[in-house]
C-alpha cells in the first residue's frame, strides 16, 4: 500500500482541469466579422510576429476571434502552406510549426475560456482537492495546433519539430493539470510516434493520476450528481493502463529512472508486490538520489510490509525519513507498522515526532504531497 498522507492540498491556481462532460451547451452565435481571406492574412502576420512563449498583442488578438473565424483563417493558411510547399517545402513546414506554437501558447498562457467559441468545443469539469468546482470549455487552440501539424510534408511523423511540439505540449498539459485535453493529445501523439519514450511516459503519468483517490472521488461525485459522463475509468483500469505505458517506456528507454519508480509503485498498488520490489530495487542499484530515492524507499517499505516482512519495511521507511527529516509520510508508516506489531510505545514515539515537526506544510517538505505533479 502507499503510505498514508496527512494533507494533500492544492493551490487554487493549479485547479485540476480534468473531465469531459456530456452536458448541453448553447451553440455560439453565427458571427463572421470580415472575410476569411482577411483573417488568413491577419493570422499569417500574427504568426510571423509571434515570439514563442510570449503571447504579445498579435497572439492576444487571434485569441479573441470567434471560433468560426479562426478556423476559417487556419483553413486559408493551410491552403497557402500547401501551395508554398510545391516550391519551398521547408518554408511551408516552418510556417505550420510556428503557427502550432502560437496556438499552443494561446491555449497555455491566455486564461481558460468561459464562453463557448466553437460547436466543436467540449465542456470540462474543474476539480480541486477531489471536488468539482464548476465547468469551463476546453480551448480550441490545442486542436488548431494539431490540425496545422497534420499538414506537415512529406509526413508529420518524419519531422523532428512535430515530435518536439507533441512532447512539449504533453508535458505542459500535465504540468497545468489540463488532463481533459491530455486525453485527446496523447493518443494523437502516440499514433504518430508510437515508440517515443516521452509520450509513453506522459501517458503513464496521466493514467496514474486518473487512478488517484482525489480524481476517483471527483469522477464518482460527478456521476452520482448526474452531472454527466467522464473520461475517468475505475482505479484498477487506470492503474493497468499506467503500468502498461510505464513498461513500454522502459522497453524503449531502460535508464528512465522516474518511469521505473512510478512503474514500481503502480505494480505494488495492483498487488504485484514481488515485481514491484524488483523494479524498485533496480532504482536503488542505479544510484537514485533526492526525492526519487525517497519515493523508492517509501514504496519499497510498502511492498515489504504487504508481504509481511516488517523488519525490511521498517528499514526502508527509516531511510526515507532520514532523507527528508521533516516529512510526515515515513513517520506515519513507521507508527502504523509499530501499532500493527503491538508496539504501542513505538507507535506513540513516531506520533510525538510528528507533533514536533515544524508548523506549516511548506516547512515540512514531504515530496509525497507533490508526487502526482509534473514540474
Amino acid at each position: 500500500m502507499t503510505p498514508a498522507i496527512v494533507s494533500n492540498r492544492s493551490s487554487v491556481f493549479a485547479a485540476v482541469l480534468l473531465l469531459f462532460a456530456t452536458v448541453g451547451a448553447q451553440e455560439p452565435p453565427d458571427v463572421l466579422a470580415g472575410s476569411s481571406v482577411d483573417r488568413a492574412a491577419q493570422w499569417l502576420a500574427a504568426v510571423k510576429a509571434h515570439e514563442p512563449g510570449n503571447p504579445a498583442k498579435p497572439a492576444i488578438e487571434v485569441s479573441t476571434w470567434p471560433g468560426v473565424e479562426v478556423e476559417a483563417a487556419i483553413l486559408g493558411a493551410k491552403r497557402y502552406a500547401r501551395s508554398l510547399a510545391k516550391t519551398r517545402p521547408d518554408d511551408a513546414n516552418d510556417l505550420l510549426l510556428r503557427g502550432a506554437t502560437m496556438h499552443a501558447d494561446i491555449a497555455q498562457l491566455i486564461p481558460q475560456e468561459m464562453v463557448r467559441r466553437s460547436p466543436k468545443q467540449q465542456r470540462m469539469f474543474v476539480v480541486e482537492d477531489g471536488r468539482e468546482q464548476g465547468t469551463r470549455f476546453i480551448s480550441i487552440h490545442w486542436e488548431l495546433g494539431r490540425s496545422l501539424l497534420d499538414d506537415i510534408s512529406p509526413a508529420p511523423a518524419a519531422n523532428a519539430g512535430v515530435l518536439l511540439w507533441y512532447r512539449r505540449v504533453a508535458m505542459d498539459l500535465l504540468r497545468l493539470r489540463s488532463l481533459a485535453e491530455a486525453v485527446v493529445h496523447l493518443p494523437r501523439g502516440r499514433r504518430m510516434f508510437p515508440s517515443d519514450a516521452a509520450l509513453l511516459f506522459a501517458s503513464g503519468i496521466l493514467h496514474e493520476r486518473f487512478a488517484s483517490a482525489s480524481l476517483q472521488a471527483a469522477a464518482a461525485s460527478v456521476v452520482a450528481a448526474d452531472r454527466g459522463a467522464t473520461t475517468v475509468s475505475p482505479a484498477r483500469a487506470e492503474l493497468e493502463r499506467a503500468e502498461r505505458f510505464f513498461r513500454e517506456t522502459l522497453a524503449v528507454q531502460p535508464d528512465h529512472l522516474e518511469a521505473r519508480v512510478r512503474h514500481g509503485r503502480v505494480l505494488g498498488v495492483l498487488g504485484r508486490h514481488e515485481q514491484a520490489g524488483e523494479a524498485l530495487q533496480l532504482v536503488i542499484e542505479a544510484g537514485a538520489t533526492g526525492e526519487w530515492l525517497y519515493f523508492t524507499e517509501l514504496f519499497l517499505g510498502s511492498q515489504k510490509e504487504a508481504v509481511g516482512n516488517d523488519l525490511a519495511a521498517r528499514g526502508h521507511f527509516e531511510r526515507a525519513a532520514a532523507l527528508y527529516p521533516h516529512a510526515q509520510s515515513p513517520r506515519l508508516a513507521l507508527s502504523q507498522l509499530s501499532r500493527r506489531a503491538g508496539d504501542r510505545g513505538g507507535a506513540q514515539r513516531e506520533v510525538r515526532v510528528l507533533a514536533e515537526l515544524p508548523e506549516g506544510e511548506r516547512r515540512r517538505e514531504d515530496p509525497w504531497w507533490k508526487y502526482f505533479d509534473v514540474r
